[in-house]
């Protein structure tokens, strides 16, 4: 017993000490170290024990940060194949249908590929340039904005207001030129740098040739062997889980996929109406406000407030009459919210995703702070995938109680 425990004791000290050992190399040749090293070292460790619980759900645990990390730094080279497996997915039930009326798969989905080749091209050729020009445009105008604005509070009513609660007028005259023209300046600028910077991002993206190569190409097939990718996919879940994770997936596709592909002709009914009305109006830049509004038609209740306020903002600078477009773009942008609610959402997009309104605001608040414009477009459609995830498992946990 006695030889037994110092036998023990005399692994254990090895063992720490080859730990030790190990860390200071990993330091001295930290030049050389990479994922890859570590990944390899800890599977070679674990891999041992692998019939210890703790052990398995340290690999598993490496494994899924180490995929996390790989797809981060390859994420430039894997947009081409995120943007195509997307259409593909938005457009598979259309290729479906077709294919059920005996239709050629491939040949519907080879249609469906030139159709978007030719909407792209003419948005290059049609939209883009505009877009660009008045999107400088309203850029341009941040500064008249700021003169007049800073030029109505000086014109002496706002300091004969200040003077009748006793404030001193000339110390009011001097932060009002000295500070708020210049800040108010400054955030409007940053305002709409903000709101329309895919527009530049969008000019940006359509001079990377390859993306604009492969990506057609990539959704052909993807979409033309759609059903068989999914059926692969499906066949590498283990026979135990198979059947749960087809119904989790039937599930997440009930929830989410009418509501993107609902959501995205929705976005676009918004924004050519938005477009039209803001031209009738007299509203200078309605196409990229147009564009900004269909965009923003993505996020409830925010994009309607920043969409209102920033065409608001831009009919000041219309012409005159100011008082009648500005209320004009409140009628439209109430009367597009209105139509959506009663007609286009039930009819286009049918059920909603289940969130509460609370829950809502709260996902778009957390999505935005830590991905910004991008966060909140996905916080929706994600926060209902996280919720069905969750109802799943509750779901499960009560079975088994």
């Amino acid at each position: 017993m006695m030889n037994s425990e110092k036998s023990r004791a005399t692994e254990t000290a090895i063992l720490v000490v080859a730990t030790i050992l190990l860390v200071a190399l990993g330091y001295t040749i930290d030049v050389i170290i990479s994922p890859f090293v570590l990944i390899g070292a800890i599977l070679y460790v674990l891999y041992p024990f692998r019939d210890v619980a703790l052990a398995q759900r340290l690999m598993w645990l490496s494994l899924i940060v180490f995929l996390i990390w790989f797809l981060y730094s390859l994420l430039g080279l894997l947009t081409p194949f995120i943007v195509a497996f997307l259409l593909a997915y938005i457009l598979n039930p259309l290729v479906t249908r077709f294919e059920a009326k005996n239709f050629p798969r491939w040949a519907s989905s080879l249609a469906l590929v030139i159709l978007m080749i030719g909407v792209a091209v003419l948005v290059v050729l049609f939209v883009i340039p505009p877009a660009v020009g008045q999107f400088q445009g309203i850029i341009n105008g941040v500064t008249v904005i700021a003169q007049d604005v800073s030029a109505l509070v000086k014109s002496g009513k706002l300091f004969d207001f200040l003077a009748s609660f006793g404030i001193d007028v000339d110390e009011a005259r001097t932060f009002v030129s000295d500070q708020l023209s210049p800040r108010l300046e400054s955030i409007l600028t940053t305002l709409f740098e903000a709101l329309f910077g895919f527009v530049t991002s969008v000019s940006s993206l359509a001079l990377h040739l390859i993306n604009i190569i492969i990506i057609p190409f990539l959704f052909f097939y993807l979409l033309k062997d759609f059903p068989q990718i999914l059926k692969r996919v499906t066949s590498l879940v283990p026979d135990s889980n198979r059947k749960r994770v087809v119904e989790v997936g039937k599930k997440i596709e009930e929830i989410l996929g009418r509501y993107f592909r609902g959501a995205i002709i929705v976005a676009i009914i918004q924004g050519v109406i938005a477009t039209l009305g803001l031209t009738i109006i007299g509203v200078n830049y309605a196409l990229v406000l147009g564009i900004m509004t269909g965009i923003l038609d993505f996020i409830p209740y925010v994009g309607l407030i920043i969409s209102l306020t920033v065409s608001c903002i831009v009919a000041l600078m219309s012409g005159d009459p100011i008082l009648t477009k500005v209320i004009a773009v409140i009628a439209l942008f109430l009367s597009q919210k209105l139509l959506e609610a009663t007609v286009l959402g039930p009819k286009i997009i049918g059920a909603k995703v289940g969130l509460h309104p609370v829950l809502l605001i709260l996902s778009l608040l957390v999505f935005g702070y830590f991905l910004g414009f991008i966060g909140m477009l996905i916080a929706v459609p994600t926060t209902a995938l996280l919720m069905a995830v969750l109802q799943e498992w509750e779901q499960r946990r009560s079975q088994v109680a």
